[in-house]
């Protein structure tokens, strides 16, 4: 029953971030609390990694995307990456396609922060470029190949002349376009047999609601410092939590399914 109110609740998220309907009252001054590329043709808000490298390249402090991020973080923590985010809700679906599923060494979990301080902090005001963007899974999924088919297809079947600029677009399409969809597919695979290894190993935004994880206001995990702490049902873990102490650590997602035992079949 949990797992089928989290879906319902990431459903809703998609519909929301990325309905067309939706799309036409756009909110680029709001950054969502997922990672959505803005750069989407459907796109309602502003992505918040995004957001900070466009700052971080003009030379200003993303003051207000700083300030959301952190009420959206002191808020509910990574509840947003197990309910509400697209790319999440993907890697959940990819999952159901096999159960078995490799490990992966805990330490890599601390991969989203070197992601988080090299590629959104770092390198963007050294490159003068969102450098994040233009690796970002989700972008490529999300933006890069609906508007590359999109461009295709106006070159492919409009009347001449008509699309003027189409020719460039398609031009710019080189070897850097062709790596970002061989990293979306190398990550699309991963997530069948790893259960979400982009959140977990290299999500930056997950590194940040990470951060403010076990403080958070709402979406607490009840219990923690009971002496039960085996009451949790971690064998189901979305991010593949083992230990009970590690519920509502950075890795921890707030699905609160292990609050429950598994169906008895």
């Amino acid at each position: 029953m949990r797992k089928i109110k989290r879906i319902w609740w990431q459903i809703s998220g998609l519909i929301v971030f990325n309905f067309p309907f939706i799309g036409h009252l756009t909110l680029p001054w709001l950054p969502a609390p997922v990672l959505n590329c803005y750069s989407c043709p459907l796109a309602l808000s502003a992505c918040p990694i995004g957001t900070i490298q466009h700052f971080l390249v003009i030379g200003a402090i993303p003051l207000f995307t700083a300030g959301i991020v952190v009420l959206f973080s002191t808020i509910a923590g990574r509840f947003y990456c197990s309910h509400l985010c697209p790319f999440g809700f993907l890697q959940d679906l990819l999952a159901r396609i096999t159960r078995h599923k490799m490990r992966i060494p805990g330490f890599l979990g601390y991969g989203k922060y070197a992601v988080l301080i090299i590629a959104v902090i770092l390198l963007p005001p050294l490159l003068k470029e969102p450098f994040f963007c233009t690796l970002c899974p989700a972008g490529s999924l999300e933006a890069g190949i609906p508007l590359a088919l999109q461009a295709w297809v106006k070159e492919r079947f409009a009347e001449p002349n008509l699309f003027s600029n189409v020719g460039g677009m398609l031009s710019m399409i080189g070897w850097w376009f062709w790596f970002k969809i061989a990293l979306l597919a190398a990550v699309l695979i991963a997530a069948v047999f790893i259960k979400r290894p982009f959140c977990r190993v290299a999500c930056p935004l997950g590194a940040l609601f990470g951060i403010f994880n076990r403080i958070s206001l709402f979406f607490r995990h009840p219990g923690k410092e009971s002496d039960k702490p085996n009451r949790y049902y971690l064998r189901t873990c979305p991010v593949g939590i083992t230990n009970p102490r590690d519920v509502d650590s950075h890795n921890c997602i707030k699905c609160r399914e292990c609050h429950y035992p598994p169906a008895k079949k």
